[in-house]
């Protein structure tokens, strides 16, 4: 039997799931319940937030492009709305506002 093999049922056993940052192979616990102590993952955050105002960013420029902007004015618009979507959604993630506050 293979070291994947046993890691891999190990961790089915156990509930934890294995996940790929940027400093290496981390485990999580399945059952927040079972976690004392919570570490925010900076990493998974900061690609979530990215992928969100990258979509902010082109919604933006189409729209503006549609409603007749100007390549300047529609790339201003753009780079505006997907910095405040990516500290809006940081600061979600992290729990500093909570989703009830932002209705």
């Amino acid at each position: 039997m293979s070291l994947v093999k046993k890691c891999s049922d190990y961790f089915k056993q156990k509930s934890h799931i294995p996940r790929l940052t940027f400093k290496g192979l981390i485990v999580c616990c399945a059952n927040a319940a079972n976690n004392l102590e919570q570490r925010f993952d900076w990493a998974d955050a900061l690609i979530d937030a990215l992928i969100i105002s990258g979509l902010t960013f082109f919604s933006t420029l189409g729209g503006g492009s549609v409603a007749g902007l100007g390549v300047d004015a529609g790339l201003k618009a753009a780079t505006v709305a997907a910095c405040a979507q990516f500290f809006v959604f940081l600061a979600l993630k992290r729990g500093i506002v909570q989703s009830t506050q932002t209705q």
